[in-house]
């Protein structure tokens, strides 16, 4: 009597541990893609920043230029100014929704492969259906 329940044990450690072997290696498999995904972010995000800084000081010249013509010490178009003006502010919106696109990427990676991991390990476990739901037993 107690040699099968022994056996049972075993046999239960031993499915326990091959399942949690297969989720530690396809975690693993997804960490190594999300990391080349933040790597790629992150060279994108360094390409960004000297243009953003580059539009902040243009920004501040222009500012500047327009107190120059408030004072009265030259004369411009004021409305050629506010045009400017409005083309920068434009600029800076596009560079900080380019600011955001690694994050993103990011982001959907990661969520593409939990869902990958998720459907290999449902096609891999007898008894669960492909909706995640468990399949009536056969007895």
């Amino acid at each position: 009597m107690t040699r099968p329940l022994i056996d049972l044990a075993k046999a239960l450690l031993n499915a326990t541990l091959i399942l949690l072997a297969l989720c530690l290696f396809l975690g693993w498999k997804l960490m190594a893609a999300t990391e080349g995904v933040t790597a790629n972010a992150a060279a994108i995000a360094d390409r960004v920043t000297p243009l953003h800084s580059a539009v902040a000081s243009l920004q501040e010249e222009i500012a500047s230029l327009r107190r120059t013509i408030e004072d009265g010490a030259a004369t411009a178009p004021p409305d050629r100014l506010a045009a400017l003006e409005d083309r920068l502010a434009r600029l800076q919106t596009g560079l900080s929704e380019m600011r955001r696109l690694p994050q993103q990427a990011a982001a959907e990676a990661a969520r593409a492969g939990a869902a990958e991991l998720a459907a290999r390990l449902i096609s891999a476990t007898p008894g669960v259906k492909p909706d995640g739901s468990c399949a009536p037993s056969g007895g």
